[in-house]
């Protein structure tokens, strides 16, 4: 199999392996009998996990040469977490099944970056990155079908099979990638010089702004559409069903927002395919508000899908250009998917905390509330650093980009 067949196979099992319980994982544990706090308590463990994990992580994949197994073990102790989670009703074993699948998964995003940049190299790697996100999505669309088939006709502990089929899938599909096809260096964003990952993180100021913009981004987007999920069970709609309906409708936009950030990004840069990104997740949070029947939640549901295809491909290409010639690339990618697991954390909680004194609907503006001060970080920050990036400009290609 060709490296950009791989590719596209391993991101497309990848994502059903990845996001274990994902959406699901709210109402499940409402049916369990959990409270919005308890349960947004145990969402918020496994992005606790990643915001532990993700920058060590990322430095060590700077240095090692074994990205395939590695990738191969994160995807296996995934579905190990997710088998654990549905055999026991104790919430703390169930928080410490999210606790392994949080430090599993974010081990994913910078292994696959890698992996990508290694074979393809940065030049190519903006594109491929688009491609990627597709096929991620679109598992993710089949995943989730998949998942609420099962769901809805055996119960939503059954969802665990799919996310074990998906894993070992995907590491049949790691076999087919030639190690010989990763150049180690290419991956790693070029040689490393003298100083320290940590000197490097925080003396590259686009990269701070970059992560404060997508913490906000992910504590706006993560609570999201579980919550609605569970606003819409609490008004009488099947888990499953509702769920699945959900998850399909919003990874399936995101199949198309992610080749279309290619399209958009040629043309305005990265830049500013996040800050569309941004100004999307604030629309969808007004309108979850207001979304009491699915005339409104299939919309919320599309804009999800856009915001989170248009941001899945600017993170990453972003972070590539900021720190390409560091040879601390996947730990810069590491630092910001820091950030993005401490919006991981922070969402459910807050969302949760919300809902359970206010209402849903009060929890849905307040996540769109911290989407607006993202992307006022953003515009502001890049306007303050005087760089704008935009990505495939030759002329920019030396220069420090935001």
């Amino acid at each position: 199999m060709q490296p950009a067949a791989s590719l596209g196979a391993l991101n497309f099992a990848l994502a059903g392996a990845r996001e274990g319980f994902g959406p699901f994982l709210g109402v499940y544990l409402q049916k369990q009998g959990f409270d919005p706090a308890a349960t947004g308590f145990a969402m918020g463990l496994a992005g606790f996990a990643g915001l532990l994990a993700t920058t060590p992580v990322g430095a060590l994949i700077d240095r090692t040469a074994y990205k395939r197994a590695a990738l191969a073990a994160a995807v296996l102790a995934i579905a190990m977490g997710a088998v654990g989670l549905v055999s026991t009703n104790s919430l703390w074993l169930i928080g410490l099944s999210q606790l392994l699948i949080g430090v599993a998964d974010t081990s994913i995003a910078p292994l696959v970056a890698a992996v990508t940049l290694g074979i393809v190299g940065q030049k190519a790697y903006g594109h491929r990155v688009s491609r990627n996100e597709a096929f991620n999505h679109a598992g993710n669309a089949a995943n989730a079908a998949l998942s609420g088939v099962l769901g809805y006709t055996l119960g939503l502990g059954y969802v665990s099979i799919a996310i074990v089929v998906m894993a070992v899938a995907s590491c049949g599909v790691l076999f087919t990638i030639d190690k010989g096809s990763i150049d180690h260096g290419t991956a790693r964003g070029g040689a490393q010089d003298e100083r320290s990952t940590l000197r490097v993180l925080f003396g590259t100021k686009p990269l701070l702004i970059l992560a404060g913009t997508v913490f906000a981004y992910q504590t706006a987007n993560g609570a999201m559409l579980p919550f609605l999920a569970q606003a819409r069970t609490a008004a009488g709609a099947d888990p499953s069903l509702t769920t699945g309906v959900m998850t399909v409708v919003a990874q399936a936009t995101m199949v198309g927002a992610a080749l279309l950030a290619a399209r958009v990004a040629k043309g305005h840069g990265h830049a500013n395919v996040l800050s569309i990104a941004l100004g999307l997740v604030v629309a969808r949070g007004i309108l979850a508000a207001f979304a009491t029947s699915w005339l409104l939640v299939i919309p919320v549901q599309i804009l999800e899908g856009l915001a989170m295809g248009l941001g899945g491909v600017a993170i990453p290409a972003l972070v590539a250009e900021m720190m390409e010639g560091t040879g601390h690339a996947n730990a810069g990618l590491g630092g910001v998917m820091t950030a993005y697991g401490a919006g991981a954390t922070v969402s459910p909680l807050l969302a949760g905390l919300v809902a359970q004194y206010l209402g849903f609907a009060a929890s849905f503006l307040a996540l769109a509330s911290v989407a607006g001060a993202g992307l006022l970080v953003w515009m502001v920050g890049r306007r303050f650093l005087g760089k704008e990036q935009h990505t495939g400009h030759t002329e920019e290609a030396s220069a420090e980009p935001v």
